[in-house]
């Protein structure tokens, strides 16, 4: 579930040739270099973003009774991986993100304090990987989750989702690069749960989506606000008979792109989750939004970007018994849709997220191995 685009020791060449014959297939709509690589970290749900000739990741991982934050960085040539746990003690620190902003990195995640109430957390470091700083930014007896953030300009933009006390309402919140002026705002009130907000700032405007339980299923609700907080306004966008999750957008040229997964029957139990696409306006005209795949497999976590006239799509998806990587990519006005899979290994594989730089594709996933969940990367260049 993630949010804004982002958002080793050198591995040898013999790595590559063990490990390509189980990855390669012919590709469609991208490349024919996509040759998976283990590295030597573990993890789960790892983030990345790519900045200048680095990548840099975030995850988190047990280090026996509890739950850390991890950091790596990695140069983009595939070489270099290199990794850090960068919290320790009690409680579990999970769902971390990042954004590399000029000479530093910003991480958000959620934490639980003494009342198992899960409070949000903030961290920095600069880039070199010195001077790690954290700091509690919540405090309230109410459980918050699935914190999201972006960096622009001055300022550190938040989104989550966080109990009332009955439901889980939209928060936002901001804050100064240099730690100060946290200010954060509860937006919704409804009788419903709502989760896994995302956001993005263009402009003057900051854009989400989030899903919203209607009392029978999980919709899709879009909102849009000032970049100063004011003029916040919500819309439901879906209404049908099925469950909606894990919503994803990205703003390009005046059009909101978004992707989830869906359940293709009323009872979630004995339905099959299907990958959704959808579009409008950036003045919220014009929704419309389109069910892409129709197997018989259950496909989660679909993440995308727009890029070179293109919208490029990642996910998981069941083979039968396991969980591989899919990717596909249709044209800015969604047609064309063109999808492949793109692994083949008897592992399952968790939470994948790309990021295109100029003709790069760069990714991320974690893969169960039973007492291990290796993290892997991979690089391809655009056709």
């Amino acid at each position: 579930m993630r949010s804004f685009l982002n958002q080793y020791v050198k591995l040898p060449i013999v790595l590559f040739a063990l490990i390509l014959p189980l990855f390669f297939t012919i590709s469609i709509s991208l490349a024919l270099d996509f040759a998976p690589i283990r590295t030597p970290s573990t993890g789960y749900q790892p983030q990345f973003q790519v900045s200048g000739n680095k990548i840099y990741y975030v995850w988190h991982e047990y280090d026996g009774p509890y739950r850390q934050i991890f950091t790596a960085e990695m140069n983009t040539d595939g070489t270099g991986w290199r990794s850090e746990k960068r919290t320790s003690g009690q409680f579990d620190k999970v769902f971390p993100q990042l954004q590399v902003a000029n000479d530093k990195i910003y991480y958000v995640r959620q934490q639980p304090d003494l009342t198992i109430n899960r409070q949000i957390w903030t961290m920095e470091m600069s880039i070199d990987g010195t001077g790690w700083k954290e700091v509690q930014r919540t405090n309230t007896p109410f459980d918050k989750q699935f914190p999201q953030l972006q960096v622009v300009g001055n300022k550190i933009y938040y989104t989550w989702n966080e109990s009332d006390g009955k439901h889980r309402q939209v928060w936002t919140a901001e804050m100064n690069l240099d730690g100060l002026g946290w200010e954060a705002v509860k937006r919704t009130s409804t009788p419903y749960d709502k989760f896994e907000p995302q956001l993005q700032v263009v402009g003057e405007k900051i854009y989400f989506v989030w899903r919203e339980f209607d009392g029978r299923h999980f919709q899709i609700w879009t909102a849009v606000m000032d970049i100063d907080g004011k003029g916040w306004q919500e819309v439901k966008r879906t209404n049908t008979l099925f469950d909606k999750h894990n919503p994803q957008l990205q703003v390009d040229e005046g059009r909101i792109y978004y992707t989830w997964h869906e359940a293709d029957g009323p009872d979630w139990q004995k339905a099959r989750y299907q990958i959704w696409t959808a579009q409008m306006n950036i003045n919220g005209t014009g929704w419309l939004a389109n069910q892409r795949t129709f197997v018989g497999f259950d496909k989660y976590t679909p993440q995308l970007q727009v890029q070179r006239g293109r919208i490029y799509y990642i996910w998981e998806e069941s083979d039968g018994k396991y969980r591989q990587i899919w990717t596909a990519v249709t044209s800015k006005d969604g047609t064309g849709w063109i999808s492949e899979k793109r692994t083949t290994s008897p592992y399952g594989k968790y939470d994948p997220q790309f990021q295109i730089v100029g003709n790069r594709v760069y990714y991320v996933w974690h893969e169960d191995h039973g007492p291990t969940e290796p993290i892997w990367v991979a690089i391809e260049t655009l056709k």
